[in-house]
């Protein structure tokens, strides 16, 4: 760290990180004298584990634990090779060549071949519905969680039992996040729980109750400890926290609110789980009010950044359940650029700037411009099934413009009907939210053309940065093109950034030393878990 002052996020991350070293320091655990662990995790009764069409998000950090990808995040979120032995990008990136380790089988003892990789591909790419466009006539949610894939990967082919070739669409490091997917036997890819190559295997499925795991005594890395694990399925958050309360097991992983009452707790801890979406708020760069100057400036636009209390939302609004936002890289990655990681709220700059713009305050409260009154910005917001926070957050945002003299008001609407208007550029703010693929890529939301482009963005300079980004092979030039691309982020604003939500992993006793809890993989590491 070159920083004498930490910011908020890196605050968190070293208490995060002392929790960390608190569990590792603790006495031996029930986990390590019962080899047991039970974890409460929300799922549906129909749920069938079939891996690849999974979009319930406790349930994919369950079969984390079964099934393994040909490379995995380390805990600077960096991909490594994981079943994959080697690999070597060639042709100027435009091909992928992964060569497998030997020594792996599957939970049903066929040994590991580039052939399941294949079929599993196939499977994928069947699922999505793709055409050789990208085109797909499916929801995104039908797409299967691992659709994104074939955004990075045009072509693939087995070249022998060890060795995959595989043709890319991004020539560039940022593929191998595409290739963390669950690797399938090729005779089971259709099933329902089929073998994996994970620390744990099946032990049993009933549907509506729980998910019974067993350890992989032939894991090619090591015999987990833990032995068995049971997941109790809950149909909602609230009552996998009342399990929780009540001791019936041991785990609790949820993205409630609620899940702040346990911050502090001297019976459980309480870690703070990285998830990928982020909270924004639109600017319609179109709007009158917020149109560029000559040099792609805006002083409105700015104010509003300027005078929005990120740390205020957070703790009034999430309870604490949620990360500051500087740009759409999460801070604390190894592609995290820390110069633009500062606090910018700053009410009496935004009062400035207003006034540089000639929206003068007058006696009665309100900005005046050449005798005509500031209009009321309307924040569009839509909520998420069964909760308010995100109106909640828009109302608290109206109190901090209009401390500042800039009048708005909050219009909730569905999902649908705000996705409707910011296509048609029918707004002047909006609160919503991004959710981010694997791979820490936030050109879909900031290209020329990006299908998620709201906000009417147009940087030639940033465009070519995201070229350079996905044509970046070597991992240091990946990472020096995600730098830049936050260098021209803080400095256009193309959206203001607010933060990262975040879930919270509950657990009474140590079972894991890793240091990035994140959400799909939130038990990572116990099977890496001594006493």
């Amino acid at each position: 760290m070159r920083k004498n002052h930490f910011p908020f996020p890196y605050v968190k991350r070293i208490a995060a990180a002392a929790v960390a070293l608190a569990l590792l320091l603790a006495p031996v655990s029930a986990f390590a004298e019962t080899t047991y662990l039970t974890c409460a995790i929300v799922a549906t009764d129909t749920l069938e584990l079939r891996p690849m069409e999974l979009n319930q998000r406790d349930v994919v950090s369950v079969l984390n634990l079964v099934y393994e990808g040909l490379f995995a995040m380390d805990d600077n979120y960096m991909p490594q090779p994981n079943l994959a032995y080697s690999y070597d990008f060639a042709n100027n990136g435009q091909q992928l060549q992964v060569v497998l380790r030997e020594d792996v089988t599957f939970h049903n003892g066929q040994k590991l071949t580039a052939h399941d990789v294949v079929a599993t591909l196939d499977y994928m790419y069947e699922l999505s519905g793709f055409d050789s466009d990208l085109n797909s006539p499916y929801e995104l949610a039908d797409r299967g969680l691992y659709y994104s894939t074939f955004y990075s990967v045009k072509s693939w082919e087995a070249r022998d039992e060890r060795t995959l070739l595989f043709r890319l669409r991004r020539a560039s490091f940022g593929s191998l996040y595409a290739l963390t997917f669950p690797i399938l036997p090729a005779s089971e890819v259709a099933n329902a729980m089929p073998a994996g190559t994970g620390p744990y295997k099946f032990d049993g499925y009933e549907r509506g109750s729980a998910i019974w795991l067993t350890a992989n005594s032939s894991w090619w890395k090591r015999t987990p400890q833990i032995k068995n694990i049971r997941a109790n399925i809950y149909s909602d958050s609230e009552k996998a926290l009342s399990a929780f309360d009540a001791q019936d097991v041991d785990v609790a992983m949820t993205r409630s609110i609620n899940a702040s009452r346990y911050s502090g707790s001297l019976n459980s801890f309480s870690l703070s789980a990285r998830t990928r979406q982020l909270e924004v708020l639109l600017v319609n760069r179109a709007y009158k009010y917020f149109k560029s100057d000559d040099k792609g400036k805006n002083l409105v636009r700015e104010a509003v950044n300027y005078a929005i209390n990120r740390s205020e939302l957070i703790s009034s609004v999430y309870q604490g359940m949620a990360t500051v936002a500087y740009t759409p890289i999460p801070t604390g990655t190894w592609v995290s650029n820390e110069s633009t990681i500062r606090d910018i709220y700053d009410p009496l700059m935004a009062e400035s700037l207003l006034d540089q713009a000639g929206w003068k305050m007058a006696n009665d409260g309100k900005r005046y411009k050449d005798g005509k009154e500031m209009e009321s910005f309307r924040i569009l917001v839509y909520d998420e099934p069964g909760s308010t926070v995100r109106t909640n957050a828009a109302n608290k945002i109206v109190e901090q413009l209009s401390a500042v003299g800039i009048p708005a008001y909050v219009a909730t609407w569905s999902r649908g009907s705000v996705l409707q208007k910011l296509q048609s550029g029918d707004y002047s703010l909006a609160l919503a939210a991004f959710n981010f693929d694997v791979a820490p890529d936030p050109g879909f939301t900031l290209t020329s053309t990006a299908s998620c482009n709201y906000t009417r963005y147009r940087s030639d300079d940033m465009n070519a940065l995201l070229t350079q980004l996905r044509s970046s092979e070597l991992s240091g030039d990946y990472q020096n093109a995600m730098s830049l691309i936050q260098d021209q982020f803080e400095q256009d604003m193309p959206y203001i950034c607010l933060y990262w939500r975040s879930g919270a992993l509950l657990s009474r006793n140590a079972f894991t030393d890793a240091r990035d809890i994140r959400e799909l993989e939130l038990l990572r590491g116990i099977e890496s878990y001594t006493d």
